[in-house]
């Protein structure tokens, strides 16, 4: 933020906050987690009251059933991905400011689903926190997301009646520390311009009517891609952007979509080039990557790259889904689908939910370069972020 920001004294309560994940891999947790994610008002497509009509006469019974195969494949031992990446993050940062004998306490929340807003707001104001810093895990501001934070932490700040300053971040998407290390995972997952790779930038949409209405999203989805690149000292043919994950039909979003750049990508590709596909706009991987990235996007560029025929000429609306392929590929991309490459994918969706870079062969064509989740790099970006905030002069 441009402005110059003093802390006051006392202790700071810092709350990191994303969408949320429902609590299991079940239907009825999905379902749950569906119904009050897909009631924001910032969300729903329709007026309220026909809108929760359809959603609980005809959607969530579809949806929550297909969602929750997708998050069987990707959940872990330890529970959902993403809220095991925000404990540690919540932890990392707690054990970073305890380092350095700064007064903070952390708390990681959600939108919708626990941890909440509301609990992490009481949680700060009980510890004697007295000034509030809000972090939204979107380094990208949206209306769909960053505000939508925004409205879940005043009805939590009413509801715990604080009384004492309040902070929020809305973007950190050209913070220098956050392009170095989007553009370091993109080098640690092996990318080489010299040897002709290219690399794709894929950012979730938003609808349109967003963007008329003031949204800089998609500037700020523009700067960040221009400044990874420059670190990288890309060629401007090198790099593209796309967006991916549109929530509905119903309605104009923001494109290239991710499915037919892919295509294009593939047809166009020299020999022996790769293809690296980067989602900067998640701070942690997540159903959109872990279940998408393999089992949806790779496998339509390595079709269409095998000079097979791919139906991907639009983004599929997530609501329209019921988990058939949502690229709405013929027929003739699944039966080709071999067991080596069923392998390949299921080692690599392993790898993305332990946040760690695979060893990359030399012949894959496609490379995802997973998020940036609890590495330590990621650790440094939020901090070198909230330090206006917490006065470290370290960070």
């Amino acid at each position: 933020m441009s402005r110059k920001i003093v802390p006051v004294p006392g202790k700071v309560g810092i709350v990191i906050a994303n969408t949320g994940t429902p609590a299991a891999p079940t239907k009825k947790a999905v379902r749950k987690y569906l119904s009050q994610f897909l009631m924001d008002p910032r969300i729903c497509p329709m007026p309220r009251p026909i809108w929760w009509m359809l959603l609980h006469t005809v959607i969530l019974g579809k949806r929550s059933k297909a969602s929750a195969e997708k998050y069987r494949t990707i959940w872990t031992a330890a529970g959902s991905p993403m809220t095991v990446a925000y404990e540690a993050l919540e932890r990392g940062l707690a054990d970073y400011y305890a380092e350095r004998g700064l007064a903070v306490e952390v708390r990681a929340a959600m939108s919708y689903g626990k941890p909440s807003l509301k609990q992490a707001v009481k949680e700060l104001k009980d510890a004697g926190c007295t000034r509030l810093v809000v972090l939204p895990m979107y380094p990208q501001s949206a209306f769909s997301t960053t505000s939508s934070v925004a409205d879940g932490v005043a009805r939590a700040v009413r509801r715990a009646r604080w009384k004492h300053p309040v902070d929020f971040i809305d973007e950190y998407s050209e913070n220098p520390v956050y392009i170095r290390a989007i553009a370091a995972s993109v080098r640690n997952a092996g990318f080489s311009e010299e040897r002709g790779d290219r690399l794709l930038f894929s950012y979730h949409s938003i609808p349109l009517k967003d963007i008329e209405a003031g949204d800089v999203y998609e500037l700020q989805t523009g700067a960040t891609s221009l400044a990874v690149a420059g670190e990288l000292g890309l060629d401007r043919r090198s790099w593209t952007i796309s967006y991916q994950s549109r929530f509905d039909k119903g309605r104009t979003w923001l494109a290239p979509f991710t499915r037919p750049t892919l295509v294009r990508l593939a047809r166009a590709a020299e020999p022996n080039s790769r293809l690296f596909l980067v989602c900067p706009n998640f701070a942690v991987d997540c159903l959109e990557t872990l279940y998408d990235v393999p089992h949806e996007l790779e496998p339509i560029y390595r079709a269409a790259l095998a000079g097979e025929i791919v139906d991907a000429d639009e983004e599929p609306g997530a609501l329209e889904n019921t988990g058939k392929r949502a690229a709405r590929c013929d027929a003739h991309l699944e039966a080709h689908r071999d067991v080596a490459r069923t392998v390949r994918m299921k080692r690599a969706a392993g790898d993305f939910r332990r946040g760690a870079h695979r060893q990359i062969a030399d012949d894959e064509p496609f490379v995802y370069v997973p998020c940036l989740n609890k590495s330590r790099a990621h650790l440094k970006v939020l901090a070198a972020v909230l330090a206006p905030y917490v006065g470290d002069a370290e960070a």
